[in-house]
């Protein structure tokens, strides 16, 4: 694995003033900022994706005091490691990743945890005019209906769709957070979540 080099990291973060950018980086950029030790990218990360990750988080575990608990702990833990750290071209995805193994981690110990996550159902969404995840336009008593039939979704076809459309991550990162065999159970997961949608709102 390549050392992040440090003066490109001063480079991109000279004039960083958090938790703003002065222009927009890439998340391989910022990331190597972080791994050579700008603090200034560490915290940029920690105010642009906390929300997202206690959001994300409390769809995994449905415990609000655990999931921050586990946040702090993982960017204490990403602080500590910064420069063992693996490059990533994707920072939301990276950490959505360690804190749902995190998480698991924590369930693990705790029978009852793990019961409970296996039948949760914190993936739950409503589906606007704005987001197209079907193939048709809907009138307003469709739209009804078919946030009805997302209600009839199982739990792991809630989180793919959620996942896909929202996170708006590629399958290869869904078969990861998911724990599939392979993308193609991703991809097939996800037809299979859109086609009972679809079928639900011609019934």
């Amino acid at each position: 694995m390549p050392n992040p080099n440090p003066l490109i990291a001063e480079q991109l973060f000279a004039s960083l003033t958090p938790p703003k950018l002065p222009l927009p980086l890439e998340d391989a950029q910022v990331w190597d900022a972080f791994r050579a030790g700008n603090e200034a990218a560490f915290i940029f990360i920690y105010e642009t994706y906390f929300d997202r990750l206690f959001s994300y988080g409390f769809r995994v575990a449905g415990d609000a005091c655990l999931v921050e608990d586990a946040i702090q702990e993982l960017f204490i833990d990403l602080r500590n490691t910064r420069s063992r750290l693996k490059e990533t071209n994707s920072i939301k995805f990276y950490l959505f990743t360690c804190l749902k193994r995190k998480l698991h981690r924590e369930a693990a110990k705790w029978l009852h945890k793990r019961q409970e996550w296996e039948t949760q159902t914190n993936f739950d969404f409503i589906i606007s005019h704005e987001q197209h995840l079907i193939d048709k336009q809907v009138d307003e008593e469709g739209l009804n209906r078919l946030n009805d039939a997302v209600q009839k979704l199982s739990p792991r076809k809630k989180e793919v769709i959620y996942y896909f459309f929202y996170e708006e991550l590629d399958y290869p990162q869904i078969q990861e957070l998911m724990g599939l065999e392979n993308i193609k159970s991703a991809r097939n997961l996800l037809y299979k979540a859109l086609d009972f949608l679809r079928d639900e709102l011609n019934a």
